[in-house]
């Protein structure tokens, strides 16, 4: 018997506003320090990174933030353009500003295989394709130190910029609880069992038709077989809308950079523990 069919519980197929963001204000300890920029990358990607700087950006790109956001990680010329400097870097009680001479290069996720995004409900991952987004914040959450970086970008006269950087703990961040249980999650395979439902909502493609796709359930014996790789050093998130620190559910997407390929896994509060209750691929 296929290895598919032992582990699903096979139940059908299938087939195939205006919005403000605004991070919660932030007042961290003087001894707060700013994480040094990512170190420089290698000639031959400088070298793709002056051809890119060539191309114009699309007109298309200032509409969707998602595009935007793209060209702007890759391109040094348009990155520079669309920063309101001297850039205020506010890690609460201590601010700095950025003269253009002193930016480097801030690449976010381009060299890297896959992004991650959290929403708190389905509803919420439709504005990656609102064009009325005003504001958007980005997050590099690096979770080996608790900290999160927040690049704040606003488009206010049709054209996207950066218009701030600011510095938290991981406590002050509205995904705080969650972030905190997802780094336990990847890193401790014994606290991962214990936070997998009885029976996982699984949603994957049909290993016999390319064009179909294959609803079931996953128990926890045969979680390996279907367990994603998950980042363990650094998370994004982009926030399109204000979350909710109170939310019970989380939904993590994992999104392939250059490959197209997607995962969604929604976690749930039980009682007062996160359970990964479901997984898309």
């Amino acid at each position: 018997m296929p290895l598919m069919m032992a582990v699903l519980l096979i139940s059908g197929c299938r087939g195939g506003q205006n919005k403000d963001v605004g991070p919660d204000d932030i007042d961290d300890d003087d001894s707060l320090t700013i994480i040094a920029d990512e170190s420089k990358q290698l000639t031959e990607e400088e070298a793709r990174d002056e051809l890119i700087a060539q191309e114009p950006l699309p007109q298309s790109a200032d509409e969707l933030f998602d595009d935007f956001i793209f060209n702007f990680a890759s391109n040094h010329r348009l990155q520079k353009e669309r920063i309101k400097f001297p850039l205020l870097v506010n890690s609460g009680s201590k601010k700095e500003y950025i003269a253009p001479d002193k930016w480097q290069m801030e690449h976010f996720f381009m060299h890297q295989g896959e992004y991650t995004l959290m929403f708190d409900h389905e509803d919420q991952m439709q504005l990656t394709q609102d064009t009325a987004l005003v504001n958007v914040a980005l997050e590099k959450i690096f979770l080996d130190q608790s900290f999160v970086r927040q690049y704040l970008f606003s488009r206010a006269t049709g054209r996207w910029m950066l218009t701030e950087i600011r510095n938290q703990t991981l406590p002050r961040n509205a995904n705080a609880e969650f972030i905190a249980f997802y780094q336990k999650f990847v890193t401790d395979s014994a606290f991962q069992r214990q936070s997998l439902a009885d029976e996982i909502e699984f949603i994957g493609p049909d290993p016999d038709d390319d064009f179909s796709q294959m609803e079931g359930v996953i128990t926890p014996d045969f979680w390996d077989a279907f367990r994603p790789e998950l980042p363990q050093r650094m998370l994004f998130n982009i926030v399109y809308a204000a979350q909710d620190p109170q939310s019970r559910q989380k939904i993590l997407v994992v999104r392939g950079i250059s490959n197209g390929l997607e995962q969604e896994l929604t976690f749930r509060l039980v009682g007062d523990r996160w359970m990964l209750v479901k997984l898309v691929e």
